[in-house]
C-alpha cells in the first residue's frame, strides 16, 4: 500500500479486501482502516477474515496475548469487546460478526475530539 497525506487534520484510508485478497503480508485480513491526524497514523483498525481458531473473544484476546507477548490477564473483557492499555496506547478486539482489532494512540485521538468539538461550534 502506498498512501500520501497531503494536508493536516483528520484523515482516513480504507482498503478492503472482499473481491482481491489480501497480499501476503496482510494474509486473513478482509479489510482495513488507518487514521491519520495531522499528517501521523494515530489508529489502525482491522477486521479479519472468519477463522476457526478464533471463534471467541477469549480466543482472540489469548491469540493477541501470545503474539504480542504480554500476560493474557492484562485484558480487560466487558460487553463484548476486550481492552488493554500499555501508556499512551491501547488495543481493542471484539467479535460482532468477524474477529476485529483496534490499535490507537490515546493522546492524539484525544486531539481528535478537541477538534471535532471545535468544528461542532
Amino acid at each position: 500500500m502506498k498512501i500520501k497525506i497531503k494536508k493536516n487534520g483528520e484523515r482516513t484510508f480504507f482498503q478492503n479486501y472482499i473481491k482481491q485478497p489480501a497480499p501476503n503480508s496482510l494474509r486473513g485480513v478482509r479489510a482495513l482502516y488507518l487514521r491519520f491526524f495531522d499528517r501521523r497514523l494515530y489508529q489502525i483498525e482491522i477486521f479479519y477474515e472468519p477463522q476457526p481458531n478464533l471463534k471467541t473473544l477469549e480466543d482472540i484476546a489469548a491469540a493477541l496475548s501470545s503474539q504480542l507477548n504480554f500476560p493474557a490477564a492484562d485484558w480487560k473483557i466487558e460487553n463484548n469487546r476486550a481492552e488493554t492499555v500499555c501508556g499512551e496506547t491501547s488495543l481493542v478486539a471484539d467479535h460482532i460478526l468477524n474477529p476485529r482489532v483496534e490499535l490507537t494512540d490515546e493522546t492524539v485521538r484525544a486531539k481528535v475530539e478537541v477538534s471535532r468539538e471545535k468544528d461542532k461550534k
